[in-house]
């Protein structure tokens, strides 16, 4: 991992209710038992609603990632982390993502 990626996974790490599992191979950030992001290649890949994915993707490099599994209307988009001047617009769609995921989750 690359340590702008480093500071991200430390940072998911202490939000409230979010946990980490290895979910087929991949690094995977849940809340309330959904998948709201994972790490890809280049960046961290979040799950957004279509008005947001259309956003996401006017940042440079951002791509759609298919997943093969998502029935819903969601999307992963994902969002390049390369240094650690990224890091801050990462977190951004990350809350964004993971407040999704707990909307989405409803009441425990």
């Amino acid at each position: 991992m690359t340590p702008p990626l480093d500071t991200i996974v430390e940072r998911l790490a202490a939000w409230k209710d979010v946990e980490r599992q290895k979910i087929e191979r991949r690094d995977s950030f849940l809340v309330r038992g959904q998948v709201f992001a994972f790490l890809g290649r280049k960046g961290i890949v979040v799950k957004l609603a279509p008005p947001q994915v259309s956003e996401a993707l006017k940042i440079k490099d951002a791509k759609r990632v298919k997943t093969g599994q998502e029935t819903d209307a969601r999307e992963f988009v994902q969002i390049p982390v390369m240094t650690p001047r990224e890091v801050e617009r990462a977190m951004l769609w990350l809350r964004r993502a993971c407040r999704l995921g707990r909307t989405a989750a409803g009441p425990i």
